[in-house]
Formats: C-alpha cells, structure tokens, sequence
C-alpha cells in the first residue's frame, strides 16, 4: 500500500522549530515521521535528543530570510484561521536547499499553519489522498477524511486526518492554480478549531500566489 510518508527533506524548515512551540512535544524519542501528508506540506515532529548525546556546545539553528510566499500569507491572512499570528522562523537545513514555504503559529502555541508548493501532480496527490483513506494506520494515522472542494483553483480537495502521536489534529487543503499545485495545512493539538476555515482562506490567498 502507498502512503504518502515524507523523507525529512520533504518538510518545511519551519517545521524544526515547532516544539519548541506545540505543547504536544516531549521527552521522548525524535521521530521524522510522524504523519504521512500531502507533497512537501507542513508537519508536526517529535524532536528530542537522544538519552546519551549531551553535546557540550550547544549551537542556534541557521536562520534564513522569510519565503517570498510570506507576502501571500501574511499575518492578516493568517488571523483568519489562527488567534495570535506569529511568524515562524524559517531554518536553513543541513543539506540541500530549504524547502520553499511560510509557517505561522498561533499565540498560545497550539497550532501551525504552512502554505507552500507540492512536489507532486494534482492528480499524485489526489491519489495519494485516497490510498491513505484505506490504509491509515501504514501512516500512523485515523479517521481520514477526504472531500472534494469547488469554485477553487483548477481542481480542490480538502483533507483531515488524526495523528496518533504526537497526537494533533491536521488538516489540508490541496488545490491546483495556474502551474503549480498548493497545499495550506493547519496541525493542532488542542483539537481542531479552524480546519473548517481553511477553504475560505485559500480562496482569499489564491489571486496572489506566484504563476
């Protein structure tokens, strides 16, 4: 059975500080695949040192300038679906170039919200939202739900999932514009409060989005 799991080089760069944010992180193992998602979408990990690695110097993570994709999501944008807006760093990766998106978390640090670009077809996509439907376990998800979306973009569908652990609730928004196929995902971890608003903000981003 396919899942749509993602190599740690697939997630945004934003992703690396987020639980330093969520209250769902802890103390136990790092896992760089805690969910399956949609091509290179926002993502939740448990990230934590290893019992024995105690390095001595600790150093701070590379900072890189906002993504051009900030000016689609600003913080006015994102107020729609998140109550206290923060922008979140964008982290330069250990190797390779740092995945191009926009990360926003909310006040009190219970939910992310990313916009950014898939590396798959929209049809890929819509595939790999189905396949996920049968089999979410493979994923380390549940209760997957996928619904078609119209009057966005080319061709739409909406998506949410359970993540067994961290436990999060996620949703997706997968939709085609112009050449390119957009994913705008929002992790929570005190329940889902504004997946139900994602639609209506892809529909305010999508005039602005890069051709």
């Amino acid at each position: 059975m396919h899942s749509r799991r993602l190599p740690r080089t697939a997630l945004p760069a934003a992703a690396a500080v987020l639980c330093a944010l969520l209250a769902s992180c802890s103390s136990g193992n790092a896992s760089s695949d805690a969910a399956a998602s949609p091509s290179g979408a926002g993502q939740v990990t448990t990230v934590s040192p290893e019992p024995t690695a105690t390095p001595a110097v600790t150093s701070s993570p590379k900072t890189l300038p906002p993504s051009h994709l900030c000016t689609v999501l600003d913080r006015s944008a994102a107020r729609q679906v998140l109550t206290d807006p923060k922008q979140a760093p964008r982290l330069a990766p250990d190797k390779g170039t740092a995945p191009d998106s926009c990360s926003y978390t909310s006040g009190d640090g219970t939910a992310m919200l990313t916009l950014n670009p898939s590396a798959r077809s929209y049809d890929a996509e819509v595939s790999a939202s189905h396949n996920l439907v049968r089999d979410p376990a493979s994923a380390g998800m549940r209760d997957v739900k996928v619904t078609e979306v119209t009057g966005l973009g080319q061709g739409a569908f909406s998506e949410t999932v359970q993540v067994v652990q961290p436990k999060q609730d996620v949703a997706y928004v997968v939709w085609r514009a112009g050449s390119k196929v957009w994913v705008l995902t929002l992790a929570e971890t005190a329940g889902a409060k504004g997946a139900d608003r994602l639609v209506s903000l892809a529909r305010q981003i999508t005039p602005r989005l890069p051709h």
